[in-house]
């Protein structure tokens, strides 16, 4: 089958968006925005708070090499800041594996922390004590070995830092005190990173839950709008299909040919061969549908062994006569082991919507044509353009 004008269309859309959102792209997506809005937040509210607190530490005194070192160094730190937005504005984070960048943002925000601790005397505890704030967004987003590796590299780096500041002479203005810190900020850390691993297990049932709930949720809507048996649409849902077909159809969408089907003297293959051959003979139908029917057609079943398809077409009733013969013609050549002398046929009525009708029109007129077609023997198409 032939694909529709307005389904090109969309295509061609598509096409464009794929360009247009791609890494490059100036104007991301809901998903891109949100982590976006995500990494400003902790960049600026984060970063705005930690360069107050070590702000007033020079304000004070507590920050060595006074405002010479500390404009310097948190003009480069707030040039990383920006590095981060910039680098998720372009798009470029959609090709890491995690595009949240969590872990990478975790572990810059940590070396801030320790550079900025290597040059203060006093409070560094309370400074370090930012890294809580850090590992909580690694605890809810990403793995505990990834949290891990972070906080590993905070304990150590923290350490780091104290034999720097004690080998240097004079760095440590009580080293016992400073050691003791370090230890409350390890076992505090390693409690949170303990954390991390029961919230992961609680977010790993999480998910395997709602993947469950997602699956039962589709086999709902697939009940609420397929058939049981042969897996078509139902003749509910196939209305309001129409409906919205023909509605495409009269504002020059596509042509739009609808066509009723039944099964020819399927009451004779059920009272002779039973109703599971019946019921393998209707699912052997869909399949065949499926197989030589296009992407943009729709087939259900409106009930027994009765059948509606809708075939958007360019060539008119020529196009979805030949469709729908093809189709009739592979179901006459089908053969069931059940019932090896069995031929199925099918009769047909088939029709085009005209450009002012709507789908009780076309059903009528479809309905006709499949008697016209029962009454001229059965195995066989009869067509009518739009009246």
């Amino acid at each position: 089958m032939g694909m529709p004008a307005g389904h090109a269309g969309v295509m061609v859309q598509r096409h464009w968006d794929g360009i247009m959102h791609g890494w490059l792209s100036l104007a991301p997506d809901r998903r891109q925005t949100l982590r976006l809005r995500r990494l400003a937040f902790a960049l600026l509210a984060g970063g705005g708070a930690h360069a107050l607190v070590c702000w007033l530490m020079l304000q004070w005194g507590f920050f060595r090499g006074g405002p010479s070192l500390f404009y310097p160094l948190f003009l480069a730190i707030g040039l990383g800041h920006l590095s981060f937005l910039a680098f998720v504005r372009l798009g470029a984070n959609r090709v890491l594996r995690d595009p949240a960048m969590t872990e990478p943002l975790m572990a810059w925000s940590t070396l801030v922390l320790l550079v900025s601790a290597l040059f203060v005397d006093h409070g560094r505890l309370g400074l370090m004590s930012f890294f809580f704030a850090v590992l909580q967004q690694g605890v809810f987003r990403v793995r505990q070995r990834q949290v891990t590796r972070v906080a590993v590299g905070a304990v150590a780096g923290y350490a780091l830092v104290l034999l720097e500041l004690e080998t240097a002479g004079g760095g440590l203005l009580n080293p016992r005190v400073e050691w003791a810190q370090w230890l409350l900020f390890a076992t505090v850390t390693t409690a949170m990173v303990l954390l991390a691993g029961e919230i992961g297990a609680i977010r790993l049932r999480l998910r395997e839950r709602n993947g469950q709930l997602a699956a039962l949720l589709e086999r709902i809507q697939d009940m609420a709008v397929k058939d049981d048996l042969t897996g078509l649409y139902s003749r509910r849902h196939a209305l309001e299909l129409l409906a919205k077909a023909c509605g495409q159809a009269r504002r020059g969408a596509f042509t739009l040919a609808v066509a009723f089907v039944d099964l020819d003297h399927f009451k004779r293959i059920n009272d002779r061969h039973g109703h599971l051959l019946g019921d393998r003979v209707l699912i052997r139908f869909a399949e065949l549908t499926r197989r030589y029917l296009g992407e943009q057609d729709m087939a259900a079943r409106l009930g027994g062994e009765e059948f509606l398809l809708m075939l958007p077409v360019q060539e008119g009733m020529p196009e979805a006569s030949r469709a729908l013969q093809r189709l009739l013609d592979a179901l006459r050549a089908q053969r069931f082991m059940a019932a090896p002398a069995l031929e199925v046929t099918a009769s047909a009525g088939l029709t085009v919507v005209g450009p002012d009708e709507g789908p009780d029109q076309v059903l009528m007129r479809a309905d006709r044509l499949l008697y016209q077609a029962k009454a001229a023997g059965r195995d066989r198409i009869c067509q009518a353009e739009s009246a």
